[in-house]
């Protein structure tokens, strides 16, 4: 593996919710997070961090980009420990690290390059606030009010501020949101120049679909601790969510017990209003052939990638009920901590 551009170890953050008493209306208690997360993400790697919404995806992002305090844990960036430095950590994080927060709301009559110098400014350093635009594709907007940026233009504008002072370490949190299919390529055209000129990049998302052949890898979040870490192909493999076909057809159903080879499994099928729909693990390369053979109509036949809600089941052992993607605070306390009183 490549030399690690980040580490954390056992970090650790807990906001505080309102716990109210009786004789203490303003009292507070630990409450959801980030629990005793490890990871790392070596010199010019893409990394995916997917989770639900209320997993823990924006407070993980937040303390690497030094909004938010550590609890405990440690950091270290380029192999250097971030609490034995005299210089503050969140300060530390600052100064080397990019954030892009998933919305930021840009209102005003102020231009793009005015907003865009104001924050230059709070830089150290040279910085190239209309070199930066054209990066993004805002050249011809420089002198528009932010009032008048559609939320794409919203979007490239977050990310070019987020490129001041060329951080080697980039966090970019839900940055497809609101960009058209031309844009979103044309950022991830970006993101890939990026790292391969050694930049570090984890992107935020509650969706796996479209980032097969975007990231190198892959971290499953939920309820702030990592459940599957590595490249979409391994972890598909080792949740048992790999070499899925979806099959559908009009007619009678086909009889896959007789159909299948002995590593094949029919996982799922539904047969209403005569059509008919499955679901195989492991199809061998001529059960089509066989399907057609036996006189079966196929219009149908694609291979089945895994959404995020599959890989959290597969991966937590819970059922989709139990997962939710709507997630209240008691719920997102993590699974090792169930149970415990606070």
């Amino acid at each position: 593996m490549a030399e690690a551009a980040l580490e954390l170890i056992e970090v650790t953050f807990r906001h505080e919710i309102p716990s109210p008493t009786f004789f203490k209306p303003w009292n507070k208690r630990q409450g959801p997070g980030v629990f005793s997360l490890n990871l790392t993400l070596p010199k010019g790697e893409i990394l995916g961090l997917v989770g639900p919404n209320g997993a823990g995806k924006t407070t993980l992002l937040r303390m690497l980009a030094g909004v938010i305090p550590l609890d405990s844990g440690t950091i270290r960036l380029n192999g250097d420990d971030l609490n034995k430095r005299l210089e503050p950590v969140d300060y530390l994080l600052r100064c080397n690290v990019g954030h892009m927060p998933e919305q930021v709301r840009w209102n005003g009559s102020e231009s793009v390059l005015e907003t865009m110098m104001g924050f230059a400014e709070m830089r150290e350093g040279n910085i190239d606030s209309k070199k930066l635009l054209e990066l993004v594709g805002l050249s011809s907007k420089l002198a528009d009010g932010l009032d008048t940026l559609s939320q794409g233009m919203r979007q490239r504008l977050s990310l070019a501020i987020a490129l001041m002072g060329a951080p080697k370490i980039l966090l970019l949190d839900e940055p497809f949101n609101g960009l058209d299919p031309v844009a979103a390529k044309s950022v991830e055209k970006m993101v890939k120049q990026l790292a391969d000129n050694g930049v570090s990049i984890i992107i935020s998302s509650h969706h796996v679909s479209g980032m097969a052949d975007f990231v190198d890898r892959l971290a499953l979040i939920h309820k702030g601790q990592i459940v599957a870490e590595g490249k979409i192909s391994e972890i598909e493999r080792d949740l048992g969510l790999s070499n899925r076909i979806e099959i559908a057809g009009e007619g009678k159903m086909p009889d896959f017990e007789k159909l299948l080879n002995k590593k094949g499994e029919l996982i799922s099928s539904t047969n209403t209003a005569n059509k008919w729909k499955a679901m195989v693990l492991q199809p061998d390369s001529k059960l089509m052939s066989r399907i057609l053979d036996n006189g079966h109509t196929i219009y149908f036949w694609h291979p089945k990638a895994p959404d995020i809600v599959e890989m959290l089941c597969n991966a937590t052992g819970l059922k989709i009920e139990e997962i939710g993607m709507e997630i209240d605070p008691v719920s997102m306390l993590p699974l090792r901590y169930r149970g415990e009183e606070e």
